[in-house]
């Protein structure tokens, strides 16, 4: 294959990505009056857990003195609290209220309830290929995420 096929190739996943992003945000995802930041950083501290603010301001590609304003509202809102670093007593870690991750696990339950009803609708050849698809992209997926947070932590450091 040529380096402009190649190109062609690699434009042509690049738009499905960007469909598939446009079909995650535009329909399937409930802001409830939440920013896109916010979210994010909910959605990083679900997922892995009690972070730093600096390691939060990496993962919503913000400014440290945003983010710390950021957190400062999700305080306000009770959806997040700060408690002191184990590790270090100086520090503190920013973690998910009950209130939060309650949130959270509502906002996925109803994107995943959202998404099924729209797979409903596919023919059974098309669910058959889409099936067949993800079988082959989950695993490049996951290890291009990989790639992304060792870049950011990289990044970070």
């Amino acid at each position: 294959m040529g380096e402009s096929e190649c190109d062609h190739g690699r434009d042509d996943v690049t738009e499905a990505f960007d469909e598939v992003i446009r079909l995650m945000i535009r329909h399937l995802n409930d802001h409830g009056g939440l920013t896109f930041p916010a979210i994010t950083c909910l959605g990083r501290l679900y997922r892995d857990g009690p972070a730093r603010l600096t390691a939060l301001a990496a993962a919503v590609g913000a400014s440290q003195p945003s983010t710390s304003q950021l957190v400062q509202r999700l305080e306000r809102q009770g959806l997040v609290a700060r408690v002191r670093d184990p590790q270090d007593g100086r520090a503190s870690l920013i973690v998910l209220s009950d209130a939060g991750r309650t949130l959270v696990a509502n906002r996925l339950r109803e994107r995943r309830d959202r998404l099924t009803e729209l797979l409903a609708t596919l023919s059974p050849e098309d669910d058959a290929s889409l099936r067949l698809a993800m079988q082959v992209i989950r695993p490049i997926v996951r290890r291009l995420t990989e790639t992304a947070r060792r870049s950011e932590a990289q990044a970070g450091s």
